[in-house]
């Protein structure tokens, strides 16, 4: 491929290590996820590079075969470790086969058994050598698609945020995405710049799994038909719901000081006095921020329950909810909405 715009490319490094100030994570701990494909080896060159032969002794290459192309998963798996050790880098790796994975799951199921496995391991890891980041190669191409997935499923404000740059991902280890703000198209451009081989996975041109569908047919249909500012205008859509519920945070975490009250790990107790004339959609956020920093299971919470939670508090008389997913009980009795697990 051309460069597109050398002077563009030769800065690359430059702006990566703005968006992720040195500062930030030299000499800590860090784990870099590295699948072999052309977003990792471009992260995992971007961060090396960035270190001498001292710095490099803190930055450990974390791969998991999952078993699931056969041969091409084991050279992908060769291809990584002789990447990190002819940079001077640790490496670990682990291998799965695919029966185990997911036996029965649907294609959609087993991605997400795979990202469970591989995220697992990576949490062995990161606790085994005292991590402070875990850091992957998530790009703008992958927020795009991730907002318009969300959207074709349904989504809140915060699903509308997709990807998040960074999070705590376990108590003392932060997950971080520097690439977020940059394209897969900069991205190829660098590599080839630079001369780094990277490996193709031959499955993400399938339709298969959803998020290929909305990569490899959906998207290029909607750049056909409105132009390529259709990747600017979802782009724009996650900055604009990402400030949007740091509104929506800082009035609930208002709420939660003031209303709720964690029991133990099993048992919350919310005051709905406090909750008089709050508008129904805090509550509802109210319920995902109980929910999150309890640690209790959202995947099967759809919106229905959310609203039954939000009816129940904005009921008149005393109610017993279902039980909800997670064996969750809610119940009111007067002015207290008790939530057990």
């Amino acid at each position: 491929m051309q460069l597109l715009n050398p002077q563009d490319t030769s800065t690359f490094p430059q702006r990566f290590l703005e968006s992720w100030p040195p500062e930030a994570w030299h000499g800590r701990v860090t784990l870099v996820a590295v699948s072999g494909g052309a977003d990792s080896m471009a992260l995992f060159r971007l961060m090396a590079d960035s270190l001498g032969s001292a710095g490099r002794e803190k930055l450990w290459v974390v791969h998991v075969n999952h078993g699931l192309r056969g041969q091409a998963s084991e050279d992908d798996q060769r291809f990584v470790v002789e990447s990190a050790e002819s940079l001077g880098l640790n490496v670990r790796t682990r291998s799965l086969s695919a029966d185990a994975l997911s036996p029965g799951q649907t294609v959609d199921g087993l991605e997400a058994a795979a990202r469970a496995a591989r995220y697992a391991f990576f949490a062995e890891v990161a606790l085994e050598v005292e991590a402070r980041y875990l850091v992957t190669a998530h790009h703008q191409d992958d927020q795009i698609e991730t907002v318009l997935h969300r959207i074709l499923r349904g989504t809140g404000i915060a699903g509308l945020q997709g990807i998040a740059k960074a999070r705590q991902w376990l108590p003392g280890v932060g997950l971080v995405r520097p690439l977020l703000p940059f394209t897969r198209s900069e991205i190829i451009e660098y590599l080839e710049a630079i001369g780094q081989p990277w490996r193709e996975d031959a499955t993400n041109a399938g339709q298969d799994f959803t998020r290929n569908k909305i990569r490899n047919d959906l998207l290029p249909k909607l750049r056909e038909a409105f132009g390529e500012q259709v990747d600017q205008s979802l782009a724009r859509l996650s900055y604009q719901a990402a400030e949007c519920q740091e509104v929506i945070d800082d009035l609930v975490g208002e709420l939660m000081d003031v209303a709720v009250t964690i029991v133990d790990p099993s048992v919350v107790r919310i005051d709905l006095r406090k909750l008089n004339g709050v508008r129904p959609y805090l509550v509802r956020e109210l319920f995902v921020r109980v929910w999150r920093e309890q640690n209790w299971p959202r995947q099967e919470m759809s919106q229905l329950h959310w609203q039954k939670l939000s009816e129940l508090a904005f009921g008149q008389a005393d109610a017993v909810a279902d039980v909800l997913p997670g064996a969750i009980r809610a119940a009111r009795e007067a002015d207290v909405l008790t939530l057990k697990r």
